[in-house]
């Protein structure tokens, strides 16, 4: 078995693409076949070494794996489809003269008029098959009037297509309904995508082809060329798109789609492959969170759905905080420190013992990598900064009480249990309760009126800490 990602090197990768590739990864792992990573670069324009470098580093930080590729040669290269026009040219030669493709002259303004013509008639816009005979002299007049010709392929009226698609089931398609005879290489040389990934598909021997439905309206015209060539027809499954809340097809209105932005906001790359290849997939047990093991084991092209999947942004950030709480220590914590210095903190000039205690609690807390900045203030601002309503809360009578009984009592705590007794014996020496007893002691410590235990927190600012923080908001906020 022989699988393949293809992407375009256009942009960043995105989800959707993502997608494909990961569940080409996970049943490549399955069944230890070979994942082919091709690069379909033919759009000369828009792709770039920078977007396909990037694609790249996007694919390794998802872990996903692949036997051949530019950077690993099997033996079926070049696996850039820009270096591979030679090739091309040799079946496009071959088809023209087998008279299964053929030039065509027709300007564009000659084809806006069939286009407009059928518009008019309420016909579908289909090539005329005005250049399938033209004679030796009518193609040497084109070509001394400095016409470059397309080549075209020859489509047979009213041939069924059936496709054994192994997640769609039996596709039918009339070949009168594909658009009439359509072009595989274009005016300037260059082949189109319909015409040479079904060369490219045989040559790397690739014998199942995964991808998007959205690829489903190609496949007849793939599949007519590889009947003209000869070629055996890989096996198709065609995975639903995944859509948006609004049931449309995910785009950037949606929110992130880019795995790079995925990376720099905090996703675990864990976090995100278990989320993405549960689109369209339920484990047997109904379990969400799911080894990458457990995942291989129980996925297969014949249990994906048929129906669209919509991507829920919610439920990825509550999978990914799972990850992040449940990772190993020593991962995470490096993994955090990078989004901590990001928001602008010198993490060399803190006690590293402190810090690593600060950072595996405040990791309870996070959803995003890049949470970690704002959950770690409590720690690391020696002069809290505080809110409004918090500042008022300080200032009332409540908060004053606390305010000034609060470096008495802690000082005099034991050792062992300050951070336990703290709100309790603050309690004994004001008669305060609820939230006028909880909310001042937390901001007195804190500056926040809300936030993770009071006491786990007090424990990893130890006593010092505190009491700092105390002497701070009494003379920010000295009684009245």
């Amino acid at each position: 078995m022989r699988v393949r990602f293809a992407p375009s090197p256009t942009g960043f990768l995105h989800i959707g693409n993502a997608r494909t590739a990961i569940i080409n990864h996970l049943i490549a792992k399955k069944y230890n076949a070979d994942l082919i990573l091709r690069i379909e670069d033919t759009d000369m324009e828009r792709s770039t070494k920078e977007s396909e470098k990037s694609i790249l580093e996007d694919l390794k930080w998802l872990g996903i794996e692949w036997t051949e590729g530019p950077d690993k040669d099997g033996g079926c290269g070049p696996y850039r489809q820009s270096e591979r026009f030679d090739i091309y040219k040799k079946y496009s030669d071959r088809l023209v003269k087998e008279g299964k493709a053929y030039y065509c002259y027709c300007s564009a303004e000659e084809l806006d008029e069939m286009r407009a013509e059928a518009l008019e008639t309420g016909r579908t816009s289909t090539y005329n098959g005005k250049c399938r005979s033209l004679s030796a002299e009518e193609k040497q007049k084109f070509t001394d009037e400095g016409r470059k010709p397309t080549i075209r392929f020859r489509v047979e009226e009213n041939h069924e297509i059936k496709i054994r698609d192994l997640i769609k089931g039996e596709v039918i398609f009339n070949s009168d309904n594909i658009g009439g005879d359509f072009i595989i290489v274009r005016s300037d040389g260059v082949p189109v995508y319909n015409y040479i990934v079904v060369i490219d598909d045989l040559l790397m021997k690739i014998t199942h082809v995964i991808r998007g439905e959205d690829h489903l309206s190609n496949t007849p015209k793939q599949i007519l060329i590889a009947e003209a060539l000869g070629f055996e027809r890989p096996v198709y499954a065609h995975m639903a798109l995944v859509m948006g809340d609004d049931k449309k097809k995910l785009s950037k209105r949606h929110g992130i789609t880019s795995v790079a932005l995925y990376r720099s906001e905090g996703y675990l790359p864990e976090a995100l492959v278990n989320y993405i290849s549960m689109l369209g997939w339920a484990s047997e047990t109904g379990e969400e969170i799911l080894k990458i093991e457990d995942i291989i084991s129980q996925i297969d092209l014949d249990n994906l759905a048929k129906s669209a999947a919509v991507f829920d942004f919610k439920k990825l950030k509550w999978m990914n905080a799972n990850y992040i709480r449940s990772a190993d220590d020593e991962v995470i914590y490096r993994q955090l420190l990078p989004f901590l210095s990001a928001a602008g903190y010198d993490i060399s000039s803190y006690d590293e013992n402190f810090l690593r205690k600060a950072v595996l609690f405040s990791r309870n807390y996070c959803e995003l990598l890049s949470d970690i900045g704002q959950h770690m203030e409590i720690f690391l601002n020696d002069k809290p900064a505080v809110d409004g309503e918090t500042e008022e809360l300080l200032k009332s009578e409540a908060g004053q009480l606390i305010i000034n009984s609060a470096t008495e009592v802690l000082e005099n705590l034991p050792d062992d249990s300050y951070a336990d007794q703290f709100v309790d014996v603050i309690k004994e020496k004001t008669g305060l309760k609820g939230k006028n007893l909880f909310m001042p002691c937390r901001a007195v410590i804190t500056g926040r009126m809300h936030g993770p235990d009071l006491a786990d927190t007090m424990k990893i600012l130890g006593r010092g800490k505190c009491l700092e923080r105390i002497s701070y908001f009494k003379t920010r906020y000295p009684a009245g």
